[in-house]
């Protein structure tokens, strides 16, 4: 190995082109701080495995993906994706390139096919291309500059969800490199559109293509690992089986004009704040789902924070409120019309209709007009119960003794809820070990994701598609 690496620096081979290099040969262990063994035995398959270099390697194509700017709006993802294409294509992955939005975005998805007749439905690894904007005048990095400093690769999507994607690649190419024989086909699929709903995205596949999406198991974002996000010092990995439905409404009040110096009682601002001093101030609604008393039994108390709130509790966030006449308003002007935006995140089993009723009881107020905005579907839940979840926990647990895994709900969406209504056993799961600063840092101006921990994710997840989805 270290001949190698010796002789690719000899001939100028540049960072890039050595991770290439070596993908279908003596693979070279590029760890920061130099060449280091880090050489384990595969337990099925051919070689062993260099897992230094295999992470050193997630490392750097982690760090050029996010050099791809693929912000959404506009949700340009063409470059982005025709990298991940060229690195598939070069390890002799089957790929197929569909422009949801000709020459503006697309979708890819590769294939690892089974060896001989499948015994099982294919498994779908998927991830989104687009990231949220970022605003370069609030980072003190490059929010598109990839880089790798203090113990962390920096740049909008490390999390969210470039990382995992690059975690789903690396397994793809060890799984053919290893030359695993697969009792079913492993999918890998890079959307677009995720951040926006996904219209030219997941859902513009499986409405254009459903035949090459009919999957039994999809892999997504969501769950973690840390050490204090669900419990206080102790190591949870959570799992995603369900998410919570999402329920947008519009308050709009409608009252009379007039002069800041004399007030009335037809002044809708004053009808909308005291409506929605009555909403945000309901008890919490519902039965806790199975899936939450699952988390509590599993773990018994929770952490304080705002994450184990939202996944155990139907949620209200006062979003925007509109109102003023003129730009700027003027302050002596009362207006006619006042708005606001309520997002509501319902657990499992709480239906909209029981929801929106329960808020206009509470506004009781025919001046104000309730609309929903938007409504996502139906919220189904994974079973915990199965091969796949046992399978899960075996392998974190082999590689964190001391870990509880755990099945959760997300109190986001992600793409996962679209296979679920589909009928598919989907599991949001990054098997890296972060804390809640990380976890924060989504969306955030400082989105980062450790490399120490991002690399033992690479080795985690293969073993779980290894074990699961091997032959022998």
């Amino acid at each position: 190995l270290m001949t190698a690496a010796i002789s690719a620096v000899a001939i100028g081979l540049p960072r890039a082109k050595l991770a290439d290099a070596v993908i279908g040969g003596a693979p070279i262990n590029r760890m920061e701080g130099g060449i280091a063994p880090a050489v384990a035995a595969s337990r099925r398959g051919g070689e062993a495995i260099d897992w230094g270099s295999t992470g050193a390697r997630a490392v750097d194509y982690l760090r050029e993906y996010i050099r791809h700017d693929t912000t959404n709006p506009p949700g340009n993802v063409m470059a982005a994706g025709r990298f991940l294409r060229r690195i598939l294509e070069k390890n002799g992955i089957e790929t197929r390139w569909f422009e949801s939005d000709p020459g503006v975005t697309a979708n890819l998805l590769a294939r690892l096919p089974a060896a001989g007749e499948a015994v099982g439905g294919p498994i779908l690894l998927l991830h989104h291309m687009d990231v949220v904007p970022a605003d370069a005048s609030r980072w003190k990095r490059d929010p598109f500059g990839g880089d790798l400093a203090g113990g962390a690769i920096w740049g909008r999507g490390a999390m969210d969800m470039k990382g995992l994607g690059i975690i789903h690649l690396m397994t793809l190419l060890t799984l053919k490199r290893q030359g695993i024989s697969l009792d079913r086909d492993i999918l890998f699929m890079a959307v677009a559109d995720e951040e926006v709903g996904g219209a030219r995205g997941a859902r513009w596949m499986l409405d254009n293509h459903p035949d090459l999406l009919d999957v039994e198991i999809v892999f997504d974002e969501g769950g973690f690992g840390a050490r204090d996000v669900l419990a206080d010092d102790r190591l949870v990995f959570n799992v995603s089986v369900a998410e919570k439905k999402i329920v947008w409404l519009r308050l709009t009040a409608e009252g009379t004009a007039g002069h800041g110096s004399q007030p009335h009682d037809a002044n809708p601002n004053d009808h909308l704040v005291a409506a929605l001093g009555r909403v945000l101030s309901l008890p919490p609604v519902g039965e806790e789902p199975d899936v939450v008393r699952e988390l509590r039994e599993r773990l018994g108390p929770l952490a304080a924070n705002k994450f184990t709130h939202a996944i155990t509790h139907t949620t209200t966030s006062l979003t925007t409120l509109r109102s003023g006449v003129g730009e700027p308003p003027k302050i002596n002007v009362i207006p006619s019309v006042a708005t606001a935006t309520l997002d509501n995140r319902l657990l499992p089993g709480l239906s909209a209709g029981e929801f929106v009723e329960r808020v206009r009881r509470a506004v009781n107020d025919p001046s104000i007009r309730i609309e929903v905005v938007y409504e996502s579907g139906g919220t189904p839940v994974t079973s915990w119960e199965s091969p796949m979840f046992r399978t899960i926990e075996t392998v974190v647990r082999r590689h964190h003794p001391e870990a509880l895994v755990t099945p959760s709900p997300i109190p986001y969406g992600t793409d996962s809820n679209t296979f679920r209504l589909r009928g598919a056993a989907a599991y949001g799961f990054t098997p890296v070990v972060v804390d809640l600063e990380v976890v924060s840092s989504m969306h955030s101006d400082a989105e980062h994701i450790p490399a120490a921990a991002f690399r033992q994710g690479v080795r985690i997840f293969y073993e779980i598609l290894r074990d699961f989805a091997a032959r022998d």
